[in-house]
């Protein structure tokens, strides 16, 4: 059965684009058969992120009915299959939002991530439609989350399921920390994604982060999300210090034994 999941925010800015690309990357990485839908009609960029520039169909065409949905499908060498919306400021002014969940169903992917427009005019509206469940994604600051706060309320309105909340570009400075986030939308805080120029260069390479550094420490919060997405357990791999105490502990409890045994 296919799982939709829309990734929504009340803002622009917040990061949306960049989590869905690794998101898609990981999922497939998973073993599971992935898409990505680029929603946003009137900003269109999730195939940049992946390298893809020149594409002949595309959601817009869809929407339109001037073409199927798998005529718009785009495979990347990660595994994932993109859905990228037109460059082109015609058919932004041409193309009105249209529900296409049933042609997404049709597609039989394990997960459709889509990438929402921001705010919420019909263009949201209708992405939010699309899903099954959302992600909220925010800044770790009061307007930004105010908005958010908004696309919380729509979504419950239309009796979408809210897996949780991506905190995105966090820097040290923030002053409202995850569990004080978590307790105002009373939602769990999936994913905690700090502010790293190496996140801008890896978009400006169009090659998400987690396929050109896949040991970085972001990567290692991405992949948090994605096996909540499919309700694993995350370990983080153990760095020098916990290796070591590991190895301490693990000589005591020998020594212990030998003990007893004596």
């Amino acid at each position: 059965m296919t799982r939709i999941i829309g990734v929504v925010s009340g803002k622009g800015g917040v990061g949306k684009t960049t989590i869905v690309s690794n998101l898609g990357a990981l999922l497939a990485q998973e073993g599971k058969d992935v898409a990505v839908v680029d929603a946003n009609i009137t900003g269109a960029n999730l195939g940049l992120h992946y390298g893809l520039i020149s594409y002949p169909i595309s959601i817009h065409d869809v929407m339109k009915n001037n073409a199927s949905i798998t005529d718009a499908v785009y495979k990347h060498s990660s595994g994932v299959d993109i859905i990228p919306a037109s460059l082109s400021f015609e058919d932004v002014l041409e193309t009105t939002p249209k529900n296409i969940k049933e042609g997404l169903k049709s597609l039989n992917k394990d997960i459709i991530l889509v990438d929402a427009a921001t705010g919420l005019d019909r263009e949201t509206l209708n992405a939010i439609e699309m899903c099954d469940e959302l992600i909220l994604v925010t800044h770790p600051e009061l307007p930004t989350i105010s908005d958010a706060l908004r696309t919380k309320t729509i979504a419950k309105k239309y009796n979408k399921k809210i897996l949780g909340i991506v905190l995105n570009r966090v820097t040290g400075k923030d002053a409202l920390k995850k569990d004080n986030i978590s307790s105002f939308f009373e939602l769990p805080v999936i994913g905690v994604i700090p502010e790293d120029h190496i996140i801008r260069k890896s978009i400006e390479a169009k090659n998400p982060i987690v396929l050109r550094h896949p040991d970085h420490k972001i990567s290692s919060e991405f992949k948090k999300i994605a096996y909540n997405i499919l309700g694993k357990k995350f370990k983080a791999k153990s760095g020098i210090l916990e290796m070591v105490v590991n190895a301490i502990r693990n000589d005591v409890n020998f020594l212990v034994e030998s003990y007893k045994l004596k």
